[in-house]
């Protein structure tokens, strides 16, 4: 494999090159942070303000209906009680 020699001005013009870049990244992402995250603090603290005008606690405020429990029997269906035929059924049948 031959090794390829850059000229200086080729090196420098690819530093100059990958730096813009990166410094265009960066740029981008202090610019999001400084538009999303205001964005996001003000949403947060308009939620909290309707929670309490709501009367609602804070903490509570995306919650739906607090902490409930559902107490029910189960109960375990045979296949002859759902009306469908069981593996016994359907070798018998030839299914």
């Amino acid at each position: 494999m031959r090794a390829v020699r850059l000229k200086r001005w080729q090196l420098v013009l690819a530093f100059a090159v990958a730096a813009t870049l990166m410094l265009t990244l960066a740029v981008v992402a202090v610019s999001a942070f400084l538009l999303i995250f205001p964005a996001v603090l003000v949403g947060g603290l308009i939620w909290r303000f309707l929670a309490y005008w709501r009367g609602e606690s804070a903490s509570r405020a995306g919650r739906s209906g607090g902490d409930q429990v559902i107490d029910a029997e189960y109960v375990i269906l045979s296949h002859r009680e759902r009306g469908e035929p069981s593996a016994r059924d359907a070798d018998r049948d030839g299914r």
